[in-house]
C-alpha cells in the first residue's frame, strides 16, 4: 500500500504543482486589480470554503438566514449556483420549482426558509443584478458557495473549515481536498471550525486557534451540528433511534460519517453510500431495497439525509421504496461560546460597516 501511495504521489505531483501555480496566479491577479471584483448596492454575506465541500455550508447558510430574518434585517434573498442542476441561467424558486431545476441546497433551503427568496445563477454578479430587478424589496442578499469566485465581492465572508479536517491539515487537489492555497483563508472576515464536538473544551479551541493563526481584523468562531428527531418522508411522524436495532443509512453527501457515527451511538448501522448530490435512478432505489431488505432483523429503517431527503422525494423512482420506513434526519447549527463578541454579533457589527 505504501508503494503505491508512494508512486501516486510522483504521479500526480506535478498536476498538483500546475494547479497550485494557476490557482495562485489568478488569486494574485484579484489582489493587484488586474482581474476586478465586483461589489454591488445591496449588502452580500459570502458563505464558502477552502476544500471541496463537506463543511456544512447549507446549515450555516440557513443559520444565518434564520438569525438575520429575527433581527429583522429585512428581506432576504438567498443566491446559488445551484450544483448539479439540470438548467443555465438565472432562476428565481417559486412553488412550482424542481429538485433538478435548481439543485438539491437551494430547492431544501426554499422549502425550509419562510419568506426568504432563493435564487440561483452560475454568474453570481449576474444573479445580483437579476434579483435587484425581480426582488427590488431585497435588503440583503446570502451568497451560498462564492469563497473561490471572486468576480463578486461579499461585504462579509464567512470561511467554513471542517474540524475533522482543518484546511491547515489540509493539501491542495490532488494530494488533498483544498480548491486553493492554505493562505487563502487571510481574505474571510469570519472563520468557522464546523463540525465540532458537542462537549469541546476551551484549551482544544485555543490550541485550533494558535494553528489557524488568524489576522487581527479575524474573529474564530466554532460550531456543532445537532440532529433533530428523525421525520417520515411524509413528514407526519418521528422515530426516536434508541427504540431503533438496526439502521441502513443512505448518503449522498461528501462527509457522511458524521451521521453514521450518530447512529452509532444508539443502532448498528448500515452505509449505502452515493456520490455527493446524486441524482438516485432506478437502479439506486432497487439497490437501496435490496441493502435494506438484506438486513435481518425486526427493528430497522432506512435514514438519510435532508438534501438526500429532497432528491429522493423528487426522482421519479421513489415508489420503488415508499413502501419502507423511510426517515430522515433534520440538522441545526448551534455555536460553542466565545471569547469575544458571539458569531451573532459579528456578523451584525460587520453589516453594519458595509456603510450601504
Amino acid at each position: 500500500m505504501n508503494k503505491i501511495r508512494i508512486v501516486a504521489a510522483y504521479l500526480f505531483c506535478p498536476l498538483s504543482i500546475i494547479y497550485t501555480l494557476v490557482v495562485t496566479i489568478r488569486n494574485k491577479a484579484f489582489d493587484y486589480g488586474v482581474l476586478r471584483s465586483c461589489g454591488h448596492n445591496i449588502p452580500t454575506i459570502g458563505v464558502g470554503n477552502l476544500s471541496a465541500g463537506g463543511t456544512g455550508k447549507t446549515p450555516h447558510v440557513e443559520y444565518l438566514a434564520r438569525f438575520l430574518q429575527n433581527e429583522n434585517c429585512g428581506r432576504l434573498t438567498l443566491l446559488s449556483r445551484g450544483y448539479r442542476r439540470k438548467t443555465k441561467g438565472f432562476i428565481l424558486a417559486s412553488p412550482l420549482s424542481k429538485v433538478e431545476e435548481i439543485g438539491d441546497e437551494p430547492y431544501q433551503m426554499y422549502c425550509k426558509l419562510q419568506d426568504v427568496n432563493v435564487a440561483v445563477c452560475e454568474d453570481r454578479n449576474i444573479g445580483v443584478k437579476l434579483i435587484e430587478n425581480y426582488c427590488p424589496d431585497t435588503n440583503i442578499i446570502l451568497l451560498d458557495d462564492v469563497y473561490q469566485h471572486r468576480y463578486i465581492k461579499s461585504d462579509v465572508m464567512v470561511l467554513l473549515t471542517d474540524y475533522n479536517m482543518p484546511f491547515y491539515r489540509d493539501r491542495v487537489i490532488p494530494f488533498g481536498n483544498l480548491r486553493e492555497p492554505r493562505k487563502g483563508y487571510k481574505r474571510a472576515d469570519v472563520i468557522v471550525v464546523s463540525k465540532c464536538p458537542v462537549n469541546m473544551s476551551e484549551h482544544s479551541r485555543n490550541e485550533i486557534v494558535a494553528k489557524i493563526k488568524p489576522l487581527c481584523n479575524q474573529k474564530v468562531y466554532f460550531s456543532y451540528l445537532e440532529y433533530g428527531m428523525p421525520l417520515s418522508f411524509d413528514q407526519k411522524n418521528t422515530i426516536n433511534l434508541d427504540a431503533v436495532g438496526d439502521v441502513l443509512v443512505v448518503a449522498g453527501i461528501a462527509k457522511p460519517m458524521p451521521l453514521v457515527n450518530k447512529v452509532k451511538e444508539t443502532s448498528k448501522a448500515y452505509l449505502c453510500q452515493f456520490a455527493d448530490h446524486h441524482h438516485f435512478s432506478k437502479a439506486d432505489m432497487e439497490l437501496i431495497r435490496k441493502r435494506f431488505l438484506a438486513i435481518n432483523s425486526d427493528s430497522k429503517i432506512i435514514l438519510t439525509t435532508e438534501k438526500d431527503y429532497v432528491r429522493l422525494k423528487s426522482s421519479a423512482y421513489r415508489d420503488v421504496i415508499l413502501d419502507l420506513p423511510i426517515y430522515y434526519i433534520p440538522i441545526e447549527v448551534k455555536f460553542h461560546q466565545s471569547a469575544y463578541p458571539n458569531f451573532d454579533t459579528q456578523i451584525l457589527t460587520l453589516l453594519r460597516r458595509c456603510n450601504k
